[in-house]
């Protein structure tokens, strides 16, 4: 029988991605009269070099130290045959190269607990609404948000009145919650209530408030151990903006202007001035060249964006469209930066490939942590499905793939303002197709959706890296994609028995917070159960979810109930002291 797991320690002594100059050991249980591991770094020929594996009492083992980081892959030699990985990373004849990311440095990790995200247009009123010159003041805090363009054919131009002091009134709701970051959506000045068309990266946006309530923010939001994290949207900027200034709203001489414009040199015109790169072809959004130094300057300089920002006491970054952010301005932002930087990246941050290259994000010196969307996507699956073998094989890939400490710094996600509401995605509704049907959508199957929920938050709390709830998911918000899933917090109207879960889920992030911090290893026991062991070296917890339609009693005789339907008591969590 020959075995090897990357997942585990026996197997391979550093699990995750491993640091230069440390030495590990990778062990495989076999017998035979010869085994090599065979290694190769990618961009660099795909030479392969061959070490050979010293015979052991159960198998062959060898330590290894790699000096340079990067990608590399391996796969096993036993007796001439070729052995390497199937998709669950289960050692077989033939198959796969294992993957091995080496990092240098190190990380600056999110310190676990819970993440909370909002858009401040759409979480509470503090005071008075304040309403933008030229904007759309919503009355009704319960409307659907629009989805057409309004009568001068704008879009975004629909504002609810929420602000940064609406936050702080509801600081206490949130560390009831067991929050411990809270991460908003863009704060910086622009046209839109999304407000990813930035216009001013110096200024807050007066209608949410100004610096001093930020500071406020961040301040009392650390009396009660929260961080803060901004969105940083740096790959593109407003038409509408002191920079570009395409409308001439704005004192300054944008780039739209003239070509002696001091922010011309951020733009790429194919013909100047209305022919120019924009972001996903959305006119509004004009792409910016993030190495031209006068940009990097003004981003990343001594008394910068950055700098400005994190002075107030930011704990992190969420990076807007990481993957078109060039290595050259992630890493000069890491050199800057003092905070954590997680990146906006929807699949595997470790062997992601984009624009022609592929991204360096965990290699060291760029990225923290990442947006966590595969085990988003595996969780739905797995919920709707029952079929834990996605599931399974996403959270083996990444715990394989991502060093330990950017992997517990991801941000688990089940919504995002990017998403359909995770009520919605776990219905089992007829799927409106218009946008008129989606705007009229009132979800019929709310109850059972519920119930889907509270298994899908348990595994989302329970896995790798910090979850994070999407205002108002808590408390029993649907809806379908942009606008819809941006409706407002329904203050009065919450459902308080999800509430009292996510509570409740809360509370175990923070009385587990050392063993959430530790080792994650799959022992799911057989098909439709899920099941996922957690330690710190002291203590074990355990999640099992049963989906089955069958009893199943794990070995520590923790009793999993068959699915009559999905219901809460279909997850067992068990507790061992080693």
């Amino acid at each position: 029988m020959f075995e090897y797991d990357p997942c585990k320690t026996k197997f391979k002594s550093v699990v995750g991605g491993i640091k230069t100059n440390a030495p590990f050991t990778v062990f495989i249980s076999c017998e035979a009269h010869a085994v090599t591991l065979v290694l190769t770094k990618e961009g660099e020929g795909n030479v392969p070099v061959h070490y050979p594996m010293r015979a052991t009492e159960n198998g062959f083992e060898v330590e290894l130290v790699i000096t340079t980081c990067g990608l590399y892959f391996y796969h096993f030699s036993i007796d001439g045959v070729r052995f390497g990985a199937n998709d669950m990373l289960e050692l077989v004849c033939g198959g796969n190269d294992y993957l091995q990311l080496v990092y240098e440095g190190d990380f600056r990790p999110l310190k676990g607990g819970v993440i909370y995200q909002i858009m401040p247009d759409r979480f509470c009123i503090g005071g008075k609404a304040h309403v933008k010159k030229g904007g759309n003041f919503q009355p009704d805090w319960f409307a659907v948000p629009t989805y057409l363009p309004d009568e001068s054919g704008k879009y975004n131009n629909e504002f609810f009145g929420g602000d940064l002091a609406g936050i702080i009134k509801n600081l206490d709701y949130l560390k009831k919650l067991g929050v411990t970051y809270i991460y908003l959506n863009p704060v910086f000045s622009s046209q839109s209530s999304h407000r990813y068309d930035t216009g001013d990266y110096e200024k807050i946006d007066e209608t949410l408030g100004d610096e001093s309530d930020l500071e406020k923010l961040i301040g009392e939001a650390s009396k009660r151990d929260m961080g803060v994290i901004l969105d940083g949207v740096f790959s593109h900027t407003g038409a509408d903006s002191k920079y570009f200034n395409r409308y001439g709203n704005y004192d300054s001489t944008g780039a739209y202007q003239s070509t002696d414009s001091p922010y011309y040199s951020w733009y790429s015109f194919m013909r100047f001035p209305d022919v120019y790169k924009c972001w996903w072809g959305f006119e509004n959004l004009p792409e910016v060249n993030e190495t031209s130094p006068s940009y990097m300057e003004y981003m990343l300089g001594e008394r910068g964006i950055v700098d400005k920002w994190e002075k107030k006491g930011i704990a992190g970054w969420r990076l807007d469209v990481a993957d078109e952010l060039p290595d050259e301005f992630l890493y000069a932002l890491r050199r800057r930066s003092r905070a954590s930087l997680i990146g906006e990246v929807w699949e595997n941050a470790a062997e992601k490939y984009a624009y022609g290259a592929r991204r360096r994000y965990f290699w060291g010196g760029q990225l923290d942590g990442v947006t966590d969307y595969p085990i988003r996507n595996a969780v739905i699956d797995y919920i709707m499905s029952g079929n834990d073998m996605l599931l399974r094989k996403t959270m083996r890939k990444l715990i394989n793939d991502y060093p330990q400490k950017a992997f517990l710094s991801t941000m688990n996600v089940l919504g995002t303002h990017d998403t359909e509401r995770i009520l919605t995605a776990l219905s089992r509704d007829n799927r409106p197709t218009s946008k008129a049907e989606k705007a009229a959508y009132l979800q019929s199957d709310v109850a059972e959706a519920v119930q889907r929920l509270e298994l899908a938050s348990l595994i989302q709390y329970f896995l790798p890296g910090v979850p994070c709830v999407y205002y108002g998911d808590e408390a029993g918000l649907f809806g379908h994609e942009d606008p819809f899933c941006r409706k407002c917090y329904p203050w009065g109207r919450e459902n308080s028995e999800l509430i009292d879960h996510y509570v409740a889920l809360g509370e175990l992030r923070r009385k587990y917070a050392t063993v959430f911090a530790g080792s994650a290893e799959d022992v799911s026991p057989s098909e439709k159960i899920f099941a996922v062991k957690r330690s710190d070296g002291a203590t074990e917890l355990t999640l099992y979810v049963n989906l089955s339609e069958n009893d199943h009693a794990p070995a520590d005789g923790t009793l999993l109930s068959g699915r009559k339907k999905v219901a809460p008591q279909h997850a067992d969590i068990a507790e061992k002291r080693i």
